[in-house]
């Protein structure tokens, strides 16, 4: 069968392939600015999700997910902005001097310039540079697309799977393999080396057909699916797909290495690329978080936990803060039932002082602090957004005037509602000086 001939490009269309460099610098330029900053975006939505509802290995997934591929085309369009400058360094050099080398003015040797010219001029050198400059744009945002339906794919699968059983996904591990595997699929990995078959012989491929036109829509593989055709075909994949698992690699480690300053602790995911210190996550009271005081927290951070209003205390009260987070949820549901608390319907204002009195009686239940060994009873809680951060929660005053100058430990415990059995378990500490 004759090949189907091809679709004249017009002249048009041949003029501007020619002057896109400059709008393919301008999206890398802007590009590469927003996903420098995407690790502390997605970490700041992964705390908000997880304050607000139940995490579940698929949100963890998910959000690492995203980041890791926000890497992936970090280093993708900083090779092509490298290119890009290279190229136009080398096209400024040949605007001044379009005759090449002068050999004259070097006096170099008949051998050394017999050596010399062997190598690719100016202008070869300049069409090369261009060459690999767009194609690098090309595959950048071919994976650009590529990630967004591979996030596509995995909300759906996490969504059917959610439905069957939690139990069939609840492990990271299992995420990453299926998030690689939709990977392979996308690039035609696993495509090309088990199902080439079904490719080959007429039988098969019109069975195959609808398969595989429905995973390249539900992955938006439709979008660049002959351009990367037109890659692998006439390129050489054994440097191509060996390019696409470097650009991936070196993404794991970028994006493990974000994890652990961004997202918080996840030990399946997390890789410190250069901290070799030994006496850093030792269990130990005496630290210092800057999330645990009010008057230490960062413009941009978050407290997640709870914090004090100050690690100096110059007055005789002081204040803690604490953040709602979901997990919360069915033991105050089980200690608010046994208070009585009522949700609304009131007929009177005394109705909701004596609601007021019984919410406050929850959480100090619910939340026990100490200040050393000595408990903090008689706590009156107010329910509280906190100004910076935007967290919702409960703020207690605690009254220090029976408190001695000097280094004192404020402990925080939890109440553990289990099905059989009730506990107050470690919730968190902070030292603090009191002057």
């Amino acid at each position: 069968m004759d090949n189907k001939p091809l679709t004249p490009l017009p002249k048009w269309v041949q003029e501007q392939q020619h002057q896109s460099w400059q709008i393919e610098i301008l999206i890398a330029s802007g590009l590469i600015f927003f996903l420098t900053r995407i690790p502390k975006y997605l970490g700041d939505v992964f705390i908000q999700y997880a304050q607000a509802t139940e995490t579940g290995a698929e949100s963890v997934i998910l959000v690492i997910g995203a980041l890791y591929f926000s890497r992936v085309l970090l280093i993708g369009f900083s090779i092509n902005l490298l290119l890009r400058a290279l190229w136009l360094a080398y096209l400024g050099v040949n605007f001044v001097y379009p005759n090449d080398i002068n050999y004259e003015k070097l006096k170099y040797s008949d051998y050394f310039k017999e050596k010399t010219e062997q190598k690719a001029d100016s202008v070869k050198r300049i069409l090369l540079l261009e060459h690999f400059s767009s194609l690098s744009y090309s595959m950048t945002l071919m994976l650009t697309v590529m990630s967004f339906g591979i996030f596509s794919l995995l909300s759906v699968f996490y969504s059917l799977l959610s439905v069957i059983s939690n139990r069939l996904y609840d492990s990271q591990e299992f995420g990453i393999f299926i998030m690689i595997l939709f990977l392979f699929f996308s690039l035609g990995i696993l495509d090309f080396l088990f199902f080439r078959v079904l490719k080959k012989y007429p039988a098969f491929s019109k069975w195959y057909y609808p398969i595989h036109r429905f995973y390249n829509f539900a992955s938006l593989s439709f979008l660049f699916k002959r351009e990367w055709l037109v890659l692998i075909s006439n390129g050489r994949r054994w440097v191509i797909y060996p390019l696409f698992v470097f650009f991936f690699t070196v993404a794991f480690f970028l994006a493990a290495d974000d994890v652990d300053r961004h997202m918080g602790d996840f030990d399946d995911f997390t890789l410190n690329l250069y901290e070799s210190r030994e006496f850093l996550d030792i269990p130990t009271f005496n630290v210092i978080k800057s999330s645990r005081y009010n008057n230490l927290l960062a413009s941009d951070q978050k407290i997640e936990s709870w914090c004090l209003s100050s690690d100096v205390i110059t007055k005789n009260s002081a204040w803690a803060f604490i953040v709602y987070n979901k997990y919360m949820d069915y033991t105050l549901e089980e200690i608010m039932k046994e208070y009585e608390f009522q949700k609304g319907d009131f007929q009177t204002r005394q109705e909701i002082f004596a609601n007021d009195r019984k919410f406050s009686d929850s959480i100090s239940k619910y939340i026990k602090i100490k200040i050393d060994s000595v408990e903090i009873s008689g706590n009156e809680w107010f329910y509280h957004r906190h100004p910076q951060t935007n967290e919702v929660g409960f703020k207690t005053y605690i009254a220090l005037d029976s408190i001695s100058k000097g280094y004192h430990k404020m402990h925080l415990d939890r109440l553990i509602i289990d099905q059989d059995s009730s506990f107050y378990f470690p919730f968190s500490s902070a030292a603090f000086f009191k002057e």
